[in-house]
């Protein structure tokens, strides 16, 4: 393809991208999306609203009603930052389809899904299921239909470089025998043809599996999470939509989350964790169980607080949204919209709260009775549960 102008378009957001004097860029924009048709044509009319083009001094990616323009140190960064822009205005484009950050993979017709979560290895999870030989949705965003099933984007897993030392050499080659655009900073890993599902394939979602990756971790293990994990861990940072109101993600959510078991996968290298997890996840005797203490009440705790009298008397405020998910509890201030949750202690409190005014010493002997806990003990962790309520007001002094 000789070097000069071009537009981009694809399918639903249409002509989006004209590129000048790049041809490389729309190479490795092309194969870094496989799954998702690309139309390339001769640059005609007036141009998209984005656009890359290179000059004397490099690549440059701007849009055309602002002014300040940035630089590309390769044609795989190019292929990078379009994908992410493109995903954004597909999702703004389907209002009904709501996007997940997330790994997700095919196990047995149902998809098994790896939230966002910070060094866990989400992405390299992804490659390394593709060189096991499982059909991968993508790495980083799956569309969620009100069904409850995911979209697929069409766009290939992307590892970070250089690879670890620690990763296995079947996997390394993998990586290498398909190898897509990269530069020193990421490289696209293009799976074989079937393995990664096509733009607008679809499948149910059967599990959520949380990641925990460290080199001390000597053999892979699944854990079984309360569903609130999953849930929080969605809630906090995976939509693509980040405006959404909670109230909104939760209608959608909380039917999968309820139905979908919550797992936790603690691994080292990521082609052993990815077998071991396809191996494990229909057979629950090879499923760990995680208790947490029914004390431990995950609200937010203002630093240097006062401790709560606990002689005073509250009340649940007025039109907090609640949301039962098994043993625990989420809330929603109507207000600010912030979203709580509360293990099973802090459920029974809130339930003595909507019910009538209650003191903290009343809620102290009830869950000391409930839990045949010390008294002492559950004094100290009421006041700090109503001091917390209290700050985030979702309860009232009487």
């Amino acid at each position: 393809m000789p070097n000069s102008a071009f537009d981009l378009s694809l399918p639903i957001i249409g002509r989006c991208v004209r590129v000048e004097n790049a041809a490389d860029a729309i190479a490795a924009l092309s194969q870094a999306m496989p799954g998702w048709p690309l139309t390339v044509q001769p640059a005609a009319g007036p141009a998209p609203d984005m656009y890359i083009y290179r000059d004397e001094q490099g690549l440059w990616q701007g849009w055309r009603d602002d002014p300040e323009e940035f630089d590309l140190p390769s044609s795989a960064a190019v292929a990078c930052s379009l994908v992410g822009e493109l995903i954004g205005r597909r999702l703004d484009a389907e209002p009904a389809l709501l996007g997940l950050h997330c790994g997700s993979v095919e196990i047995n017709g149902q998809l098994v899904i790896f939230p966002e979560s910070s060094k866990a290895g989400k992405s390299t999870l992804t490659a390394a299921f593709a060189a096991a030989g499982y059909r991968v949705f993508g790495d980083d965003v799956l569309g969620l239909t009100e069904a409850g099933a995911g979209v697929a984007m069409g766009v290939a897993p992307r590892l970070r470089m250089p690879l670890p030392s620690s990763f296995s050499s079947e996997f390394v080659d993998y990586v290498e025998r398909h190898a897509g655009p990269e530069d020193e900073c990421y490289r696209f890993v293009i799976p074989a043809e079937n393995a990664l599902a096509r733009y607008n394939d679809s499948s149910p979602i059967g599990a959520i599996v949380l990641l925990e990756r460290g080199a001390q971790i000597t053999a892979p293990e699944l854990i079984e999470l309360a569903p609130g994990e999953g849930l929080l861990q969605l809630l906090g940072q995976n939509f693509a939509d980040s405006d959404t109101p909670s109230a909104a993600l939760f209608a959608r959510l909380l039917p999968l989350i309820q139905r979908i078991p919550c797992l936790l996968l603690r691994y080292s290298e990521p082609l052993a964790g990815a077998r071991y997890l396809a191996q494990a996840i229909d057979n629950p005797q090879l499923h760990k169980h995680r208790t947490a203490s029914l004390l431990d009440h995950p609200v937010a705790r203002a630093e240097g607080a006062a401790e709560c009298a606990l002689g005073n008397v509250w009340r649940a405020a007025s039109g907090v949204s609640v949301y039962p998910l098994g043993e625990e509890l989420f809330l929603i201030h109507p207000a600010s919209g912030v979203l709580h949750r509360l293990n099973a202690s802090a459920k029974i409190a809130w339930q003595l709260l909507q019910q009538e005014p209650v003191s903290g010493d009343a809620l102290s002997d009830v869950i000391a009775a409930y839990f045949n806990a010390p008294r002492a003990a559950v004094s100290q962790d009421i006041a700090v549960l109503l001091n917390a309520l209290a700050d985030a007001g979702l309860i009232i002094e009487q």
